[in-house]
């Protein structure tokens, strides 16, 4: 008799709502996905986190490196991860290329990820939702950012997408890329906490002797031009020479050597610029204490064609009760902020400069800012609530 090797070695047949990422769960948990995934997990019934294998992208995209992480990795993750969410034992998953998956609806974030998982999704005719953030492939007037959404929107298995900045939306329908009836917006990101988790807040002059100025991004680029690293940094040297007690903080994958600090780190005195590496969030929040100013200079367009970041990028840092001094070259902000609440700046160092000094120089101004920009990021960017909104959207599809 003649054997049969079965197709699958396992069919994988429920009503789950499936969460599928290339990075969740993290060794060390944070940050949006993470907050957003464990919300779902734990309010949507039958929701389940699946962790992408190594998938190769479509010839479509203009990337070629792969999404996702091996079982060995995963495993490694999940046991770290389940330190933090123990509850989440039997929810979380390693997909086997080797298995048969029948979900109700999938859930992704980014065009790259989601671009990746198609022939995924077609394999076994999964229906699926996405969040089309800024970044992660997604280019404004990229031709392949614009292959890639159009192989999306055009998949008999696309059920709707998510946008979060008026461009975004603007853009995908004056392209006629995706019907306006499977567009869902909800404008900006997660925060990782609510107003209410905020510590108390160290002022200067009253409880510390130092003026703070942070910089909290992650390094995808040399120079970190994308995100205004090199404009921070030349802001620091101008700065300290002038005002002795400002100090300098960076948060994130940057260190000392991408750009010379050296002149301003002088041997047996306090530093003026300190490097942290990434932090968790519990040590983040703590940071944010003692921060004056959270600048974000980034700058669209030097990623990659067409990349830009959202807006407003950093918005931890308001819901912490730290003024946000950040860019909107996109004008994404469409008066949701006053300018008593948020100060935009230019992605240029004369206009960083005397925004900085001024509020230096007028400090009862800039505490009554970040106090009014942390209740106004509470009303619009409340993370329970945008959660809500996520599970009417995917509730509804599904």
């Amino acid at each position: 008799m003649k054997l049969f090797r079965k197709s699958f070695e396992k069919i994988i047949a429920n009503d789950t709502l499936a969460i599928i990422d290339s990075n969740f769960p993290q060794e060390l948990p944070f940050g949006f996905r993470n907050y957003e995934i464990n919300g779902l997990l734990d309010k949507i019934e039958g929701a389940e986190a699946f962790s992408m294998y190594p998938m190769e992208p479509g010839n479509k995209a203009w990337f070629h490196h792969k999404y996702g992480i091996n079982e060995n990795i995963f495993n490694k993750n999940k046991k770290s991860y389940l330190k933090f969410n123990p509850q989440n034992v039997d929810k979380i998953h390693w997909i086997n290329p080797n298995n048969r998956y029948q979900f109700r609806l999938s859930y992704s974030y980014f065009l790259a990820e989601t671009y990746t998982l198609l022939p995924f999704y077609n394999k076994h005719q999964i229906p699926f939702v996405f969040v089309l953030y800024p970044g992660g492939g997604f280019g404004l007037d990229n031709k392949s950012s614009d292959a890639m959404l159009y192989e999306i929107f055009t998949n008999p298995n696309f059920r709707g997408v998510i946008t979060t900045q008026d461009a975004t939306r603007e853009y995908i329908l004056r392209k006629n890329l995706c019907p306006a009836y499977k567009i869902h917006f909800l404008f900006g990101g997660y925060t990782q906490w609510t107003a209410s988790e905020a510590l108390p807040k160290q002022f200067y002059p009253k409880d510390k002797q130092t003026f703070d100025i942070c910089f909290v991004a992650e390094k995808y680029s040399e120079l970190g031009i994308d995100k205004g690293y090199d404009l921070f940094i030349e802001a620091a040297h101008l700065l300290i020479p002038k005002y002795p007690d400002m100090r300098f903080h960076v948060v994130g994958g940057f260190r000392n050597t991408d750009i010379d600090v050296s002149t301003l780190n002088i041997k047996d005195e306090e530093d003026k610029i300190i490097f942290y590496g990434r932090k968790t969030p519990d040590s983040l929040k703590e940071l944010y204490t003692n921060m004056d100013i959270c600048l974000s200079p980034n700058r669209p367009g030097k990623l990659f064609a067409g990349n830009f970041d959202g807006f407003p990028l950093c918005l931890d840092a308001m819901a912490l009760n730290t003024a946000l001094f950040t860019t909107d070259e996109l004008h994404n902000n469409n008066g949701r902020y006053d300018d008593d609440e948020i100060v935009v700046i230019k992605p240029e160092i004369s206009d960083i400069i005397t925004k900085i000094e001024y509020y230096y120089n007028n400090i009862h101004s800039l505490y009554c800012l970040s106090k009014k920009g942390q209740i106004k990021t509470n009303l619009i960017l409340n993370p329970q609530k945008r959660l809500e909104s996520v599970i009417n959207i995917l509730t509804n599809i599904a």
